[in-house]
């Protein structure tokens, strides 16, 4: 007996249950496509984010180095974090010029210090710091003439925020902080900074001798001397000024990578100025250290040569024969190629002594119209040069003049005894036709 063959059914899909299969692999499809693409979305916002954070500033720093508790290195406080002992890689370029970064604030916010001494003067005749010359020389002010350093930077405001100091007292080796807030553009080191980052064996302690904000116990004021040590002063005596900023917390950063050699470098875009920049004026190297709309004022980039500075008066008297004053003014600047470049100026000859009090405003007071001068002890300026006559006298009627020495002390010295000269000139800025500004490329006329 044959057994018949069974035909299998085929299944037919109805017209409804095609349309839902359909549907459901689309929007599987879609479903894919959505969280699929969102998640690429948020990676590559994560990943903008982590690219953004590594050209600011504090992204960078936190990036090159890891917290520690070693002697050397960034160490963590409650206010943040904090640079301690002998770094290396905190060095960045804001306007031509090195500062070394002292703390990352818990805001983001990035507190630096000149590497250098910026000048060197008097505290003046308050002992407090807020009436003091250096918050009057440091800080921004509308009044003229006041705040030199902050107006020599690249549009800070668009940099900087307010850095806060408080006027510390220093009993032994600890630090009691001082009951009054204060905040500034610009203002200098303070007891509690220079303690927290290992004072003499860190890398604010420079070989140099500048002032810090402060008191001892019996309210003397204080300044680091040359062995980083911490001593007791007058506000008479003489010491390097330091600047101290606070970067905002989102400033970018071009490149470096905190060394000296490579800063890391503020992006300024079109704030950049001219100030700290080299000039080439036929075969000599010029400095510029200050800026105006249309002129730049610029200082030779060495000693020109050892002189005296006059057989009688310590006024800067073009006229009077024999005197430095006239030599730099007549054959000095006549033997010079670009002469005609070289417009006339006023440079400031007022006096600084205990006889005005150290009127640092009555400075400002006397000047003198030519096209060759010095510096005065209250321009800003950075250089390695030693031992060179300023053309600031300590008394207008007397025969004392003061000199410049790199260590950051003023000297006292007679117009007669032989010091270095570095001459000053104003140039226009539209005589500039090349060249960058920096030491290998000057701008050229």
């Amino acid at each position: 007996m044959t057994k018949k063959k069974t035909k299998k059914k085929k299944k037919v899909i109805k017209g409804g249950e095609l349309f839902f299969c359909v549907v459901s692999l689309l929007l599987m499809i879609a479903l894919g496509l959505y969280f699929g693409g969102r998640s690429f979305y948020y990676y590559s916002k994560q990943n903008v984010k982590i690219k953004e954070e590594a050209q600011t500033l504090n992204g960078m720093i936190m990036s090159t180095y890891k917290v520690t508790k070693d002697e050397n290195g960034l160490h963590q406080d409650t206010d943040g974090y904090y640079f301690k002992g002998k770094v290396s890689n905190n060095y960045v370029n804001y306007g031509n010029r090195l500062f070394r970064v002292i703390r990352i604030n818990n805001d983001g916010t990035i507190k630096a210090i000149s590497e250098d001494i910026s000048a060197t003067y008097m505290w003046g005749d308050k002992d407090n710091y807020k009436d003091s010359i250096l918050n009057k020389w440091l800080d921004y002010n509308e009044l003229y003439y006041v705040g030199v350093y902050y107006n020599t930077l690249p549009n800070p405001s668009n940099y900087l925020v307010k850095t806060k100091y408080t006027e510390d007292i220093l009993n032994a080796s600890k630090v009691k902080e001082g009951k009054d807030k204060y905040e500034s553009y610009v203002t200098t080191l303070g007891i509690k900074d220079y303690s927290n980052a290992d004072g003499k064996n860190s890398f604010i302690n420079i070989g140099k001798s500048f002032w810090i904000i402060g008191h001892d116990k019996d309210n003397s004021n204080l300044y680091v001397d040359t062995d980083g040590s911490i001593n007791t002063t007058t506000t008479y005596e003489s010491y390097g000024v330091r600047a101290v900023i606070t970067f905002k917390k989102n400033v970018e950063v071009t490149g470096g990578n905190g060394s000296v050699d490579e800063p890391f470098v503020i992006n300024l875009g079109n704030d950049a100025n001219k100030v700290g920049s080299y000039v080439k004026l036929g075969d000599d190297v010029w400095k510029v250290y200050f800026e105006n709309k249309d002129t730049l004022r610029l200082h030779l980039d060495k000693i020109l040569y050892t002189s005296s500075y006059s057989d009688s008066g310590s006024l800067y008297d073009p006229v009077e024969r024999g005197s430095l004053a006239a030599k730099l003014n007549g054959e000095f600047i006549n033997s010079k190629s670009y002469k005609n470049v070289v417009i006339k100026d006023y440079y400031y000859t007022g006096e600084v002594s205990t006889d005005t009090d150290y009127d640092y405003i009555g400075f400002y007071h006397k000047s003198v119209y030519c096209q060759v001068g010095l510096l005065n002890i209250f321009d800003y300026h950075t250089d390695n040069m030693d031992d060179y006559f300023y053309m600031t006298t300590t008394s207008s009627v007397g025969s004392m003049i003061f000199v410049n020495h790199n260590s950051g002390v003023l000297e006292d010295a007679s117009v007669e005894d032989q010091k270095g000269v570095v001459p000053v000139i104003t140039i226009k800025k539209a005589s500039i036709k090349g060249g960058n500004g920096t030491k290998d490329n000057p701008y050229t006329v």
